[in-house]
């Protein structure tokens, strides 16, 4: 045993006769004989140079040092339990903080529910949700200044683990007096020379190339009358008649005045995918329990 455990055990000792006020009672509650309790207490009025209690063959009562010294062993005793408790949650991965970057148009719906998941099963785990754009994310994740990042990256290269958590159709997001918001049966041909609300090409990454190659492969070539790199603001071009916009389906718990949204006929493959990345290598028991709590929460969104 080493010392500060043996003083530990000391405390415990003085307290539970403080409390009990009776050597017989105290050895019985720690499941010991009453001699070597008798030399746990004389151990530590030793070591602190007190008499915390006055004894005889039928009494024992706390001395005034002694009933100091018994508040204090007791804030000593509940923090050095929640230590150990908090030690034994953190290598179980139920305590701790975690940082993850998301892209913006993942703070719509995805982020939330996560939020949400993480309250209600792991709530000792401090989340920190950071908006960043993709490649903000990668350098993040490098200078290991996050653990996770929710991101729309086709190939973040082999230092890191990915795995895809959101795979989601598009949908046409309208203004309300377009003409195509009275039509049935959309598809891609429809929106051939028509005025375009765009992504744009210098921050809209995956999503900009996704639909480029889309629009090429259906032989369509709609009129881009304005870019916006992020969904809100591609909504809001929308929003004021600029023309159509296709947009991740979890956009539309973006309600805006003069929006409308209408599926559309779109090849199978045309999704927006969304990915949890990680730094490879770097798993740990709080970083693995919280990575299934984020699958399990957006599992809705994989189909």
């Amino acid at each position: 045993m080493t010392q500060g455990q043996f003083e530990y055990f000391q405390m415990r000792c003085f307290v539970a006769v403080a409390e009990e006020l009776s050597f017989r009672r105290a050895a019985e509650r720690l499941n010991m004989t009453q001699p070597p309790l008798s030399r746990q207490i004389k151990n530590l009025e030793e070591r602190v140079n007190l008499i915390l209690l006055e004894r005889s063959n039928r009494h024992v009562a706390l001395t005034s040092a002694g009933e100091s010294f018994y508040h204090s062993a007791l804030e000593i005793i509940k923090r050095s339990e929640i230590a150990i408790l908090n030690a034994r949650q953190a290598e179980r991965g139920e305590l701790g903080n975690i940082s993850i970057g998301f892209v913006p148009s993942a703070a719509m719906k995805f982020v939330p529910l996560v939020a949400l998941q993480m309250a209600e099963n792991l709530p000792d785990v401090h989340l920190n949700p950071v908006e960043m754009m993709g490649y903000e994310i990668v350098e993040a994740l490098r200078s290991n200044k996050i653990d996770f990042g929710l991101a729309r990256m086709e190939h973040p290269g082999g230092e890191f683990e990915r795995t895809q958590v959101v795979s989601e159709p598009f949908t046409l997001a309208l203004h309300r007096k377009n003409h195509l918001a009275n039509l049935e049966n959309l598809s891609i041909s429809h929106l051939d020379g028509k005025d375009y609300v765009a992504y744009s090409k210098d921050r809209g990454g995956f999503l900009v190339e996704t639909l480029n190659a889309m629009f090429a492969s259906c032989g369509a070539l709609p009129k881009t009358r304005i870019e916006a790199s992020q969904t809100h603001a591609v909504m809001s071009m929308v929003n004021h008649g600029l023309g159509f916009a296709l947009v991740p389906r979890s956009a539309r718990v973006m309600q805006m005045e003069n929006i409308v949204f209408r599926d559309i006929e779109m090849p199978k493959q045309v999704r927006s995918d969304m990915y949890l990345v990680s730094r490879s290598g770097q798993n740990s028991a709080l970083r693995t329990r919280v990575k299934t709590q984020i699958i399990d929460a957006l599992a809705q969104f994989r189909a």
